[in-house]
């Protein structure tokens, strides 16, 4: 299987299962959010489209891969994600 294709079915599961959830911890801790997070660098671009289209709790993955933080230590959540969408437009990770 493609690695986008199986980002896809993992953010999926993910958004299905923790969406009703306010607990980011929980979230962040979900199987198939730390799967993402294992599939290393090559997720980058595609959590950062996927954090451009929906803006979820994508920032711990990013982080955790990237092992940088863009973001101000006092950014608020929106803040933190145009941070981020930035640093992805800067490295080519994202198109357009």
């Amino acid at each position: 299987m493609h690695r986008s294709a199986i980002f896809a079915e993992l953010a999926a599961r993910w958004s299905a299962e923790t969406s009703l959830t306010s607990s980011v911890q929980r979230r962040v801790l979900h199987p198939a959010y730390q799967q993402i997070i294992g599939l290393g660098p090559p997720a980058l671009p595609l959590i950062l489209r996927e954090l451009r289209e929906r803006r979820d709790h994508w920032l711990w993955a990013l982080y955790a891969i990237a092992r940088e933080d863009p973001a101000p230590p006092d950014a608020a959540f929106d803040e933190a994600v145009d941070a981020w969408l930035r640093w992805g437009s800067e490295r080519g990770l994202l198109d357009g």
